[in-house]
């Protein structure tokens, strides 16, 4: 097949002047029209990986932007590639990078090595000496087809090549529309940083969470047995210590500018190029505000930009974001023990806000401090202005789970502190999933927080029945309420996993 130029393609995605561009491969994205040449496609690429091109680390991470542009060579509509290591765990994504760091579901990544490799599954899972074997071997073959029935989606195209950066072999995808459902739910282990996330408040706070974190990611890469996709899943999960609300780190190769992670929007900007966004309020690109930062100290610094928040479709340019960044530099030891330079730029920051929480008009409602709480019923409240409302409950095992509220409901009675009625939010919760005991309650606007209560939940359930009892029957009778002398007559209802009202004499 003849070979499509594809500069013009290329121009969203400045290329590295330290070297000759990495050819097309010789069938492209484009070209894909049915399963022989998506065969044709994930060889063509695999020879061209292969070749242990590109020759510098720069043009490799422009080689790695190239392959989550769309309209590339490399993507073209359903065509994408998806890189695995040698264990199934996913290293590229092209089309969902949240998915990064993820394992492929064993019975899939099973079918992979049998049905187009070749490779046993149990010699992967036992022998390391003898896998890599096996997947160098697999390089000399064409690959092939694979296809788990019972599994929608769970097919397409295999190749193995060694990659010459790391040394490692890599499994190439082509034609798997891979997503959530074909990959495993791992239990997370975090470590212990003594500032969080939810600890960052100023300028202090901020350089030990971005400190922690680049020291964390530093260790695990220098370590043998370190887990760098792993961490990936560690720094984007909203129950862990790195996360909450728009507060989250970022990684930058320093040199290419490209986006390694980024624990808010891995999708929108892992493996891109910064450069694009600017301060709104001086024109400059923020990237090399960042840069200037990182580079001020070898312990990093602040600085202070006007930007718009990717989560907050009505944020304003007065309000500021406060940034952090540092270089971490070290070196990766590649399976032939040699040593692999590697430097990166660790980020985050919080959005300032006039005042801080204290400017924040509203209250958390319901539930109220030291509150007895039961079966299914509201949580609800006010606040003027809002671009997200989120209600965090603490979990019996001390998790915090974020819940996203509805926001914008009519309530007259916000008419005189806010000047509008659109300001009531509610979120419908089932205290039984939390179990019996103490639980707290924490209402966050736009990431700050705007109250929180200490609640005390009851379950009537014990096991299955815990969550939503089925079944149960009751009635009784509470005398001398409302008033002396009346009556009211309580009757379980399963709906509300709650007693109701039902008479009143």
């Amino acid at each position: 097949m003849p070979v499509r130029p594809s500069r013009r393609r290329r121009s969203s995605v400045p290329p590295p002047a330290d070297g000759p561009l990495p050819a097309d491969p010789r069938v492209t994205a484009q070209q894909v029209e049915n399963d022989a040449t998506l065969r044709d496609f994930a060889l063509a690429v695999r020879d061209q990986f292969g070749q242990g091109t590109p020759t510098t680390p720069q043009l490799g991470l422009y080689a790695g932007c190239l392959i989550r542009q769309e309209g590339s060579v490399y993507r073209s509509g359903s065509t994408y590639l998806i890189q695995l290591r040698r264990d199934g765990r996913v290293f590229v994504h092209a089309k969902d990078m949240s998915l990064s760091g993820r394992q492929l579901r064993p019975v899939i990544y099973g079918a992979i090595l049998q049905q187009a490799l070749g490779i046993d599954p149990a010699v992967v899972r036992t022998d390391p000496a003898a896998a890599l074997a096996a997947f160098t071997d697999a390089t000399t073959g064409d690959g092939g087809s694979f296809d788990v029935p019972s599994i929608p989606g769970a097919s397409g195209y295999a190749a193995v090549y060694v990659s010459a950066k790391f040394g490692s072999p890599v499994v190439l995808l082509a034609g798997f529309d891979l997503n959530a459902s074909h990959l495993i739910e791992e239990d997370i282990v975090h470590i212990e940083p003594a500032v969080t996330a939810r600890d960052v408040v100023d300028e202090e706070t901020l350089e030990a969470f971005v400190t922690q974190a680049g020291e964390y990611i530093l260790d695990l890469a220098q370590q043998q047995n370190g887990d760098i996709l792993k961490a990936k899943n560690a720094l984007r999960d909203p129950n862990g210590p790195w996360v909450h609300g728009p507060v989250y780190l970022s990684i930058m190769n320093p040199d290419t500018r490209l986006i390694l992670f980024h624990g808010g929007f891995p999708d929108r900007f892992e493996l891109r190029q910064g450069g694009i966004a600017t301060d709104i309020k001086t024109r400059e690109l923020v990237v090399d505000q960042l840069i200037r930062a990182a580079n001020s100290s070898p312990e990093g610094g602040s600085w202070e930009y006007y930007f718009d928040n990717p989560a907050d479709d009505n944020d304003s340019a007065e309000v500021p974001k406060v940034g952090y960044a540092r270089v971490f530099t070290g070196s990766f030891q590649r399976r032939d023990g040699t040593e692999f330079p590697i430097s990166f730029i660790v980020n985050s920051g919080f959005y300032l806000s006039p005042g801080g929480a204290e400017a924040l008009v509203g209250v958390l409602e319901n539930p109220g401090p030291d509150s007895s709480q039961s079966g299914v019923s509201a949580l609800w409240g006010w606040v003027c202005d809002a671009a997200m409302v989120e209600i965090e409950i603490e979990t019996a095992q001390g998790e915090v789970e974020p819940y996203a509220a509805a926001y914008g409901m009519e309530r007259l009675d916000t008419q005189a502190p806010c000047g509008d009625t659109n300001n009531g939010f509610v979120l419908l919760f089932n205290w039984n999933r939390l179990g019996a005991g103490d639980h707290m309650v924490t209402a966050l606007v736009d990431g700050l927080e705007l109250g929180r209560a200490t609640v005390r939940v009851t379950t009537v359930g014990e096991g299955d029945q815990q969550e939503f009892l089925e079944g149960a029957v009751g009635e009784c009778v509470v005398e001398d309420f409302p008033s002396m002398e009346q009556t009211v007559t309580l009757e379980w209802q399963q709906t509300s996993q709650n007693f109701v009202i039902t008479d009143v004499q």
